[in-house]
Parts: C-alpha cells; sequence; structure tokens
C-alpha cells in the first residue's frame, strides 16, 4: 500500500506584543504597517534561525551548505491566516535627527549637524492566532523546528509565541486566500524564484532587484473593516 506523504505544515503563533513592519512603499519618515508578516519576512525569519542554530557547523562547506538550505526555503509558498481581530494604531513623533547630506556639504563643519523631523509610524494590536501555512516540501520535521525557533516577525520586539500543539501535517494547505471571501489588499514581497542568498544577504555585494529578487504581489486577507478614526483602524476576520 502506498501512503501519500504529507507536504503541507501548518503552525500557530500567538502574539504576544505590539506588531509593526514596515510597508515595501514606505519612505523612512512615513511607514504604514502591514497588516501581518508577508512571505518575505517569513522566510527571513527562518533563515535567521537557521544561519544561528546550524551555521557553526559548516564553517568549512558554507556556500554549498546554504545554496542548497536556502533553495528550499525560497520555494516554499506562504500562506497566512490574520487573528480575529486588529487594531492598528497611529502614531506621529517628533524627533531630532543626524541629517547625513550635511557632511557632504562642508566637511570642516566642527559640529554634528542636526534637524527636526517628523516621524509616522502604525502598531497593529492582534488579538487571536496567526497561522502560517507553508509547502510543498519533504522536509516538514525540519520546518517545523525552525519555525519553534522563531520568536518575533517584522521589527525586533515584536514577539511571537509558538504554539507547539497547534502545529498540523497536511496533504493540502489548510486555508488558501480567497479573493471572492477577502475584503482586504496588503501588498505581499517575497523571494524571486531565482534569487540567490547573496542577493538578499546584507553583508553581501551582491545587490537584490524589485521585481526579480523581491517582487511585491497583493495579498487578500479575510478582513472586514468595522470602525475607522483618525487614531486607528479595528479590523475582524470573517
Amino acid at each position: 500500500m502506498l501512503y501519500q506523504l504529507n507536504k503541507w505544515l501548518t503552525v500557530s503563533y500567538q502574539p504576544v506584543s505590539l506588531f509593526t513592519l514596515k510597508r515595501s512603499d514606505a519612505t523612512s519618515m512615513a511607514a504604514r504597517s502591514n497588516l501581518v508578516p508577508t512571505p518575505y519576512a517569513i522566510k527571513m525569519a527562518l533563515l535567521k534561525v537557521l544561519l544561528e542554530s546550524q551555521g557553526k557547523d559548516h564553517q568549512h562547506d558554507f556556500d554549498t551548505w546554504i545554496k542548497q538550505e536556502f533553495a528550499w526555503i525560497r520555494d516554499l509558498q506562504i500562506y497566512l491566516l490574520p487573528p480575529e481581530k486588529l487594531v492598528v494604531n497611529r502614531n506621529g513623533y517628533k524627533l531630532r535627527y543626524y541629517d547625513q547630506t550635511a557632511d557632504k556639504a562642508d566637511k570642516n563643519r566642527s559640529t554634528i549637524p542636526m534637524q527636526d523631523g517628523f516621524v509616522f509610524r502604525e502598531w497593529i494590536h492582534l488579538q487571536g492566532e496567526l497561522q502560517i501555512c507553508a509547502g510543498e516540501s519533504d522536509r516538514l520535521e525540519e520546518l517545523t523546528q525552525l519555525f519553534a525557533q522563531i520568536n518575533y516577525f517584522g521589527k525586533k520586539g515584536c514577539f511571537f509565541q509558538f504554539l507547539p500543539d497547534a502545529t498540523q501535517q497536511a496533504i493540502a494547505p489548510t486555508f488558501i486566500p480567497d479573493p471572492s471571501n477577502s475584503f482586504t489588499v496588503q501588498p505581499m514581497d517575497d523571494f524571486g524564484k531565482k534569487t540567490t542568498f547573496n542577493r538578499i544577504n546584507p553583508f553581501s555585494n551582491d545587490k537584490a532587484q524589485i521585481g526579480k529578487d523581491r517582487i511585491i504581489e497583493p495579498g487578500f486577507l479575510p478582513l472586514q473593516l468595522r470602525s475607522t478614526s483618525a487614531r486607528y483602524d479595528l479590523y475582524q476576520r470573517d
């Protein structure tokens, strides 16, 4: 008798702090946040814990090892199911920051030039569990171990608690985006199909290209905007 191997993994996280992840089209001064982590952010988190836990064991064959490991993580299809409720808090901050253009204009300046600025940020309170479905892969046990080591998504300090009892393996995705039942569109960035580790490695001289190494496509979330004001948005999952 032939048994069909499980190819899809679903994991759940409990948010334990506010979440923020700048959208790809955000500027340094004005940044709207994604409502949930993107596939790009999730795969970068997987690579981070992979390198931290196993990288030291491959000092002599690192290039060969990371090429193989990166390939199967890059090729994962990621689906997300947001928590039941999300509250987006909008905040503005006035600060003083270093003007990097001043040094280029006057290298003999004796003091560090500072200037005033206004920064716009969004912080999101997530109520409920965040579910991530990843596949197809024949390395679900290793993938589960990597997900279990992740403790934040997005900006450092945006902590999530992995829920081991909610982990599921299946032969098909437990959920997929349904545009006919989705009311919120979020830009979802992901790895390009042919990108390499060096292209996304910030310590490499290779540069990633938008639309080739980092692709951005619309993502559909089953969230309805229930209430809004100048300071907040309230979303609820159907």
